[in-house]
């Protein structure tokens, strides 16, 4: 879905397909199908936003093949769907995270997103966005495996600077900070990528992660608004229900954050809703409503802001 505020900026909602994830991209598509088309259709709307998994395997078959690049933009223009954010954690399944920024094949992995996402971008959008894991899965990496992902970063850095030189397409690589990894807060992003490149490289948000106290929201912006780093997506945002805190206030402070040019960054927002198992007598239609739902919830909250629906 499209959102746009009163000063003219374009905000992006989209929904993680790595909740019905695909090996293969005959099954991507399948499943678009099967979930994303119906979810449009419940919430009334003539777009909406997916953020693509791609599982490894995936990414290279369109890499290979052009036509099938060009097949998998016309499925998504057929079915009402856009993308303007790829979920770049890799593995075998959106579950199990693939190898880390010390290893050749994160950064190549990272790179053929970068090249698909600019291909499949609606040509009015000039930024996408894709979050990567938080270095590795280690609080303490030796100083060794540091200095190879620091220069696989900067050579991630001119490879996205040369893509902007060709198709005019900004993408912008996230990390993801997560407790007992490498970087673990937003802070810590900043000190090991911030310094690299202010306009390719920067911090996704976890709402969730941010909402739940791990982190404080405030700082997290205050640290992102003083290194000039991007945002490059505010993502896990859902409705905690009563139980726990909510991810409103989140997504009201970031989105503030970025209109008001105090932080950089895409204003791309990314529903998940991967905390939820399914009944498994109600089938694919109990994961269409609950992620209609989600996103009609985001989108009242987009609205109540200010944000009016754009076509």
């Amino acid at each position: 879905m499209r959102l746009l505020h009163n000063d003219g900026t374009l905000v992006h909602v989209a929904y993680n397909t790595g909740v019905h994830p695909a090996e293969d991209l005959e099954n991507l598509i399948a499943h678009l199908t099967r979930y994303a088309v119906p979810v449009r259709r419940k919430l009334s709307v003539d777009r909406l936003g997916v953020c693509l998994w791609l599982a490894p395997a995936v990414a290279d078959h369109l890499m290979a093949d052009r036509i099938e690049l060009v097949r998998l933009r016309r499925s998504l223009e057929e079915r009402g769907l856009e993308v303007v954010s790829l979920n770049g954690t890799g593995g075998r399944h959106q579950e199990v995270p693939g190898p880390d920024w010390a290893k050749p094949e994160r950064y190549r992995y990272t790179m053929a997103l970068a090249k698909i996402l600019a291909f499949l971008l609606p040509d009015d959008v000039r930024f996408g966005s894709i979050s990567t894991i938080p270095i590795g899965w280690r609080r303490d990496w030796p100083a060794d495996l540091h200095a190879i992902a620091s220069r696989r970063l900067e050579r991630l850095s001119r490879e996205l600077r040369g893509l902007y030189s060709v198709t005019g397409k900004t993408i912008r690589v996230g990390f993801e900070p997560w407790p007992g990894c490498v970087l673990e807060t937003t802070e810590q992003a900043l000190r090991r990528v911030g310094g690299i490149d202010s306009e390719h490289l920067g911090v996704c948000l976890d709402a969730c992660h941010l909402s739940l106290g791990d982190e404080k929201a405030g700082e997290a912006l205050r640290g992102l608004a003083q290194s000039g780093a991007p945002v490059v997506k505010l993502g896990h945002v859902h409705n905690h229900g009563k139980e726990s805190p909510s991810t409103q206030p989140v997504i009201e402070g970031t989105l503030n954050a970025i209109l008001s040019g105090a932080v950089s960054g895409s204003a791309h927002v990314e529903v998940e809703v991967h905390d939820w198992v399914a009944p498994k007598t109600k089938g694919p239609a109990a994961l269409v409503a609950r992620l209609a739902d989600e996103l009609d919830w985001t989108r009242s909250n987009l609205t109540a802001l200010g944000l009016k629906l754009a076509a």
